[in-house]
């Protein structure tokens, strides 16, 4: 008796996986590099207030973080 079921065929992305490869090759997007550093720079300022607010400066330097001996 035949069987009515199919396999599926493999999927097939060849021209979509060249274009993601040459795009990953440009490195990270404008966009993304720019909310990256808008969060670190937030987290930084952040960091500072509260050290301020406990009487405190946020260390800077490996040697002010005692890392250099």
């Amino acid at each position: 008796m035949p069987s009515m079921t199919r396999t599926a065929p493999a999927p097939w992305n060849g021209l979509y996986r060249e274009m993601e490869d040459d795009d990953n090759q440009d490195g990270p997007e404008r966009d993304e590099t720019d909310a990256f550093h808008q969060l670190v720079r937030h987290l930084v300022a952040d960091g500072d207030c509260r050290a301020a607010m406990a009487g405190r400066r946020a260390r800077r330097t490996l040697a002010e973080m005692g890392a250099a001996r």
